[in-house]
Order: C-alpha cells, then structure tokens, then sequence
C-alpha cells in the first residue's frame, strides 16, 4: 500500500532523497557549489599554503555564470525579456547562454577586435551581436541602446545582480576556511567586491587582492584595469584591506604552467590571479585562496600562447 506520508513530504527533502532529480524552474539547480582544492605545486612554488577555488566548473567553465545566474532570475521576476551587456568575452557568452536556456534575448556588444574563437562560442547560443570600435565604446552603445529600447543593463556599475551573484563565491571559501588572502583577477572589479561582499556577510575578513595585467597578450580579460565597479571596488579595497597588484606576461605564463602541474587548464586571467603570490610576504602558513576564474580549454589559440 502507497504511504501517504511520503506523498506529504517536504520538497525539500523529497529533493534531498534523489539527487538526480533536476528541475527546470530556476536554472539555480544547474549552478552547484565550486569545488575548492590545495594546490600542491603552487605551495612548493609560492612557498604558502595554495588553495584553488575552481570556478571552471561552473557549466560555461567561467565565474561569469554566478552572475548571469542572478541577472536571469532578475529577469524573469520582472518580465523582462531583453538583456544587454558589453563584453569581452566571457560574460556575454554566459548570458548569451543562460538567456538561450531560457527564451530570453540577449544584446551582446563587443569590440571589433575580439578574438575569433571568443565570437564564435558568443555565436553559439544566437545572442543579437553588435560591434563598436573599442570595450569602452562598447559598454556606451550598449547603455545607450538599454535606455532607448528598454533593455536590461547588465553592466558593472549598474548591475547590483552582478555582484550578489559574485558573493556566493565569498561564501563558499568562508564556510571552507579562513584566508589570509583572498585574489581575484580584476577588470572592471565586479568579482573582487562581489566575493568580498560573500566574505565579510560571514564574518570572515582576509585581505583582498586584485590581480590586474594593463599590458597584456596572455591575459584578455583582465587587460586594461577599466575599474568600471565604482565605488563597489574602491570600497572593497579600503575595508578588506586590500592591494592592486600588476602581473607581468613572463607571470602569468609561469602561474599557468604551474596550474598545468596541478591538473588545471586555464585561462590568462586565472593565471595572473595565482602570479600575484610572488609579490605578497607569505609565509609556509600564509592561506592564500585564488579563484580561478576560467577554463583554458575554452580558447585554444589563446591557450597555444600561453602555454608557448
């Protein structure tokens, strides 16, 4: 005979006993907690303890996709059916699709002189794309045309989901420990206060670094230090005692090389995350956490260069 009391359960628990089960209500259920790992070869090399929070698992194999997880439930609860944002890469390929996964359009804004590879994976997932001569002009089309036509602006600066989703990467690494250090690749400085907001929610307060590469061929997502998460990242700077720190290509090229030692293929912003280590005072004791925050597999002429 059927057992009611198991018709009655909670959902929740329902959910807990099958764990394969995954619904179609909010894509939240395709977004799980990142593993984080201790880097064996990055302690013997950075003379600290390594500990690698490993966003490449997400399922476009960047950060992006805790942002683009938040931007979409926004949407959704808000009926809002176009999205916009600038990108140089990685961001719009995640919203282009989370919002392809959900019926949603998507207006990607790129510069003319995004690599081939990374307007290809954009492509995939049939956003409306449209070009402007630089990333800065990029991120003014795209402003101009979300207030003309009504679009959602999902740009740093203006984008609060960018951040919240950011922070649940805060969260994970302080209920596993507690850093010394905590460095991020920076751009426009989303992921920095957003993980930094996650940290100090929990009470726990290393110091934040900001892994930054101007001058870069290794390194396109973080290439330029745009600063555009103001006054978010300022903010995070002074209060988590943090620092800016500049990476060279010589850098990051070896922080990739190392990661490749420890089982992980990834990307010139993720590298120059770990390069920044070589200018801290660490001790062996010294945890520093560096969240790796793309897939190197992703863009293989990229990935030829860096490993080169």
């Amino acid at each position: 005979m059927h057992d009611e009391r198991e018709a009655a359960a909670p959902c929740e628990q329902r959910q807990k006993e099958d764990d394969t089960t995954i619904t179609t209500s909010r894509m939240s259920t395709l977004l799980n907690p990142t593993p984080i790992r201790v880097l064996q070869n990055c302690c013997r090399e950075y003379l600290c303890r390594v500990y690698g929070k490993l966003e490449v698992y997400n399922p476009t194999g960047s950060h992006k996709d805790r942002e683009s997880e938040e931007i979409i439930q926004y949407a959704l609860g808000e009926d809002i059916r176009h999205l916009a944002i600038a990108s140089t890469g990685n961001a719009a390929i995640s919203l282009a699709a989370y919002s392809s996964v959900r019926n949603l359009n998507c207006h990607v804004y790129l510069p003319k002189s995004i690599a081939k590879e990374r307007l290809m994976q954009i492509q995939a997932y049939h956003p409306i794309v449209k070009f402007a001569s630089n990333y800065q002009q990029a991120i003014t089309r795209c402003e101009e045309d979300a207030e003309h036509n009504g679009f959602l602006n999902c740009n740093p600066g203006v984008c609060h989901e960018k951040i919240l989703g950011d922070s649940e990467i805060g969260r994970e690494i302080a209920m596993h420990g507690r850093p010394d250090y905590v460095v991020c690749p920076t751009n426009n400085g989303t992921l920095l206060a957003g993980v930094w907001q996650g940290l100090n929610k929990m009470d726990v307060k290393p110091h934040m670094i900001a892994a930054v590469a101007r001058r870069t061929e290794l390194a396109e997502a973080i290439a330029g230090f745009h600063r555009i998460e103001e006054p978010a990242l300022s903010q995070t700077l002074k209060e988590g005692r943090g620092k800016v720190i500049e990476v060279s290509d010589k850098e990051i090229h070896q922080a990739a090389r190392t990661l490749l030692a420890d089982g992980l293929i990834v990307e010139g912003a993720a590298a120059a995350g770990l390069a920044c280590l070589k200018h801290l005072q660490v001790t062996r004791k010294t945890k520093a956490y560096c969240v790796i925050t793309g897939n190197g597999l992703k863009f293989p002429a990229s990935l030829r260069k860096l490993l080169a």
